[in-house]
């Protein structure tokens, strides 16, 4: 939009000046022939081209001014009037059609109504006085109507004819207008994306973290210091903002190399020059954003890349940004050294003017450093109001990327708890100087909820345990360690009791809230528990957590379990889903709930083919399900258990015919389904397992208990 209005200024002012020097040549021709004075031509130059060169003047002041328009329509108007007032009709007319032009080109159809009016006026009373004076009389009076009759003609066409093309210019100018916006909108956007990446990269490690703003902030003190315009100091500043963009295409191995690099990887590293300009080169909102990525690494001596320019023939920009990126290079910490300490950065850069450097440029830095002003100079310092808009926005992008940088480097963004690595590190010291209680908290059946149900109602299965977790106590190190785990680190939780009920609370709030929001019908989390003592070493009592966690989850999921020196309690209440349960399932849904089906898929399949195999053949099913229980609540090792149901499969296995067939339900369970099995037959062979059993497992710790049904009645 400003560019039309400049040039409409500028076509209009020189359209003025083309027709005010016609006239002056034509007047000074009339001056020598004796048909005018000198005194005459000095008045016309003084009323027609002073109100020229003054509008001349604004528009070298403000070539986009609106308002010019009407100081250039006053302006001409009065050179009009004046040469109406001195001159012959027939010169009139000369001035009426380039007079209807300049304002045709501004399609404002007021404008011309207006001129045209007082131009009318003006004529009218001039012939009023010629008859009063006798000059024209009724006899000679036809030049005086046609000069009317072609004002009113002109004026009146011009005006019909620019009001019809005015509203498609308004619509012209506001469909410009609206695109200039989206223009604009679709830049900011754009340099907003570059820029966080270009912040992503800076935030890779500690060393390197805020760079490409520090670079952009001493690029902008530096082109102070050589007393460049604010315009071109802003332009520099966000140009450097965008000047390592390029290392997105560099892998992290070399980027963060502590030692030398070889010869492919400093190819590779130079290579980011290159990608940065081919990122940047075609955002037309700021002149030249693309130079500051391209070309500065290049040196004043040619030495540098990706080019190898030499002196001049490096943008000035790129020069100005080459001198900051080293400076901060040297005063920063990187992974293969400590930042070098004052005397010897001053000492680098005076050793690099006229190699590395432009000496100019390199000079102005030394100078602000040696005065100390350089810190006053920064312009980070500087309000909005010193900024233009694209520094503004870029300013504001940059530190607010890197302050979410920095949260995403310590917290998981959709939890808001610690992220893994943070997390670990956190558990460890906390568990070298405090007792505590590590739990392991897993979503049961993550994978099928979110391949089936839709991951975003497994993050809100996420946020919902994280919240539940935090209410456990404010004692806590909350971490996310994977997709659907949770480490916790309690220092308040010192007891099996204390452990106990912290888990059961948190998953009777599970439940509170699984009743409050029929959204989390499908949650269910299952909970390792591990105590620990002080100075305890991390990863042993996570796997005791784990360990614990795997047996919660064995017994069906949705429960605690507490390590206790690798000894368990076996206790038939614990199964997740028994027998009684399971056959509900089947009779109201004539399916397996989708829990048991992900958790156990064998037993799905294997009952899928029996089912089949049963109405082919006019067959029923039985089911037998045995669990292993310890008795008045013994302890046994994991390893015992184990053993314990290898010992009740062989039994089943003995005792069974060959077209039954049994399979694991749980790490305490065996299940049994048979086929077409009277009542009594069901009962010896349940006599005959348990004897078997027991002739090869005497011990008393462990007992065998049982459940029978028939899904006969289940099925269609």
């Amino acid at each position: 939009m400003n560019s039309h209005v400049h040039k409409i200024n500028r076509d209009l002012i020189m359209g003025w000046l083309v027709i005010v020097g016609v006239l002056f040549i034509a007047y000074c021709g009339e001056v020598l022939k004796g048909e005018r004075t000198v005194q005459y031509l000095i008045i016309f130059m003084l009323v027609t081209a002073l109100p020229a060169f003054f509008c001349l003047y604004l528009y070298r002041k403000k070539p986009d001014m609106m308002e010019l328009r009407y100081y250039i329509v006053s302006g001409y108007f009065i050179m009009y009037l004046f040469s109406v007032m001195t001159g012959s009709t027939s010169m009139v007319f000369s001035y009426i059609l380039p007079l209807l032009s300049f304002l045709v080109l501004y399609h404002q159809p007021n404008l011309i109504l207006i001129t045209g009016i007082a131009s009318i006026l003006i004529n009218l009373i001039l012939i009023g006085m010629k008859f009063y004076t006798g000059e024209m009389t009724l006899a000679t009076s036809k030049d005086g109507e046609i000069q009317i009759a072609l004002l009113v003609l002109c004026f009146g066409g011009s005006y019909l004819a620019t009001k019809l093309y005015d509203e498609i210019t308004q619509q012209n100018m506001s469909y410009m207008k609206a695109l200039d916006e989206k223009n604009n909108q679709i830049q900011k956007m754009t340099l907003q994306t570059i820029t966080t990446i270009a912040n992503t990269i800076d935030a890779k490690d500690e060393y390197t973290r805020g760079h490409s703003r520090r670079v952009a902030d001493y690029s902008a003190a530096i082109a102070r210091e050589l007393k460049l315009s604010e315009e071109r100091v802003e332009t520099i500043r966000s140009v450097a903002l965008l000047h390592d963009i390029g290392k997105i295409g560099v892998p992290d191995s070399v980027l963060n190399k502590p030692g030398r690099l070889t010869q492919e990887e400093y190819q590779l590293m130079k290579q980011h020059t290159v990608i940065g300009g081919e990122i940047l080169k075609d955002i037309g909102m700021i002149p030249g954003i693309d130079i500051g990525a391209k070309y500065h690494h290049e040196r004043y001596d040619g030495r540098g890349y990706p080019e190898g320019l030499a002196g001049d023939e490096i943008p000035y920009i790129a020069r100005i940004i080459a001198v900051a990126d080293a400076y901060d290079a040297m005063t920063s910490n990187r992974v293969y050294r400590m930042h070098l300490n004052q005397e010897v950065v001053l000492q680098e850069l005076k050793d690099g003017a006229g190699r590395q450097f432009d000496p100019e440029i390199v000079e102005a830095l030394i100078r602000m450093l040696e005065e100390n002003r350089l810190e006053n100079a920064n312009p980070s310092s500087v309000s909005d109001n010193e900024m233009n808009d694209v520094t503004r926005i870029l300013s504001r992008v940059m530190e607010k990327k890197e302050e979410k940088t920095a949260q995403k480097m310590l917290f998981d963004e959709l939890t808001g708890v610690y992220n893994r690595g943070n997390g670990e590190k956190l558990i460890r010291e906390a568990m070298e100087k405090d007792s505590g209680c590590l739990m392991l908290f897993d979503l049961d059946h993550f994978r099928w909820i979110n391949d089936t149900i839709g991951f975003v109602k497994g993050d809100i299965f996420l946020k919902v345990t994280a919240q539940c977790i935090r209410n456990i106590s404010e004692q806590s190190i909350i971490s996310r360690f994977g997709g659907d785990e949770f480490v916790v680190f309690f220092r308040d939780i010192l007891t099996e009791e204390t452990a106990v009920k912290a888990a059961e609370n948190f998953i009777s709030e599970i439940h509170s809230r699984i009743k409050e929001w029929s959204a989390l019908e499908e949650l269910a989390v299952s909970v390792g528990i591990a105590l620990c003592e002080k100075k305890t070493a991390f990863y042993p009592i996570l796997q005791k957590a784990e360990k614990a966690l795997y047996f919660a989850k064995q017994q069906g999921g949705d429960r605690y379990y507490m390590h206790r020196d690798n000894m368990i309690t076996l206790d038939k209440n614990l199964s997740g889903v028994d027998l009684q349960q399971l056959v509900e399932l089947i009779k109201n849904k004539r399916k397996y709930d989708i829990s048991v089906q992900y958790t156990y898929p064998e037993f799905d399949k294997i009952y899928e083919f029996v089912k089949g195999v049963a109405r082919q053949n006019n067959q029923q099913i039985q089911l037998l399900m045995f669990t292993a229980v310890t008795n008045d609540d013994s302890r046994v090792s994991v390893e015992e258990k184990d053993r314990v149901m290898e010992v009740l499969e062989n039994a089943i296995i003995r005792s069974v015919r060959s077209s039954d067939i049994t399979i694991k339900y749980s790490s305490t369970q065996r299940l049994v389904i048979l086929m077409n099995m009277a009542k009594e037959e069901i009962q010896q062979t349940i006599e005959h397992i348990m004897k078997e059993f027991y002739k090869m497992y005497d011990k008393k710790e462990i007992s065998i208990s049982y459940d029978t049904a028939d899904l006969s009645e289940t099925e269609e």
